[in-house]
């Protein structure tokens, strides 16, 4: 740990304790593009999902097909702490714009799948859908924040809380003191230039370029964590990802759904500037 934070600032010093105890550990996602493999069961962003024979295609409620933005196969993943060891987890959004819904989400109610799905196979089995021409051509799919198919690999690191998250004051509510502004600014500082990168992670904590969507909502419920996060990133071939302009997209979970693998109540939320 006194490595992790080797090079935090001198003024900072006195604080070391209190943010090394915000110390996360996390799994972060590196991406590369693939074209037309047809991996229905392995970790991806983008493409086609492992679907079971006995199973439908999910669809918003006007009875369209949602477009799978990522797809988690954890007995593929490194270990991390409390998420699932085996099985497959598949997020979906819309690629289309509704009346209140953009790229899936109700901003008026986040935690609503109807724009979005989550979907957790606990088993794996062989017998599953492999022609998915009823989704028409995806590559012409324009809307959608997810251009191409990706392949994920992962690396255990550790997180810091960031200055403009929720939870920030339950480690470092002294640097959000009037008198301390000057220290805030020097932390700010030092995350960004450390942390603050275009990340896709699973687990840790968030980054966000607008503000957290966890500040002042959900006070008398069990606090929600990161599940998973895709940020924007521009990529070899044409091929990117891209949520409005430039932002990034962030699936929280509260900790006893994520030990009891209920995502029904997952909150999703994307941002940008």
């Amino acid at each position: 740990m006194s490595n992790f934070l080797s090079d935090l600032p001198t003024e900072l010093i006195p604080f070391q304790s209190a943010i090394a105890f915000s110390v996360i550990d996390c799994l972060k996602i590196k991406i590369s593009s693939q074209r037309n493999q047809n991996l229905f069961i392995e970790n991806k962003i983008g493409g086609l999902p492992y679907l079971p024979v006995d199973k439908n295609y999910p669809t918003n409620d006007q009875g369209e097909y949602l477009r799978l933005v990522a797809q988690l196969n954890f007995a593929q993943i490194p270990p991390l702490k409390n998420f699932p060891q085996q099985g497959i987890l598949q997020f979906f959004i819309e690629s289309c714009e509704h009346k209140s819904r953009f790229y899936g989400l109700d901003f008026n109610n986040p935690t609503l799948q109807v724009g979005y799905n989550i979907i957790y196979y606990p088993e794996i089995t062989k017998n599953i859908v492999t022609n998915f021409d009823f989704l028409g051509n995806l590559e012409k799919d324009y809307f959608c924040p997810i251009q191409g198919e990706f392949n994920l690999s992962f690396t255990k690191e550790k997180s810091i809380v960031a200055p403009y998250n929720e939870d920030f004051d339950n480690y470092l509510s002294e640097l959000s003191q009037p008198e301390n502004q000057q220290l805030l600014e020097l932390y700010i500082n030092y995350f960004d230039s450390k942390f603050n990168q275009a990340v896709h992670q699973l687990g840790g904590h968030p980054i966000f370029t607008q503000s957290d969507p966890r500040i002042g909502k959900f006070k008398t419920q069990e606090p929600y964590q990161l599940l998973l996060q895709i940020d924007s990133q521009y990529c070899d071939q044409g091929y990117d990802i891209c949520w409005g302009d430039c932002g990034i997209a962030n699936f929280f979970i509260q900790p006893s759904d994520l030990k009891n693998l209920n995502f029904s109540k997952v909150l999703y939320n994307w941002d940008c500037s």
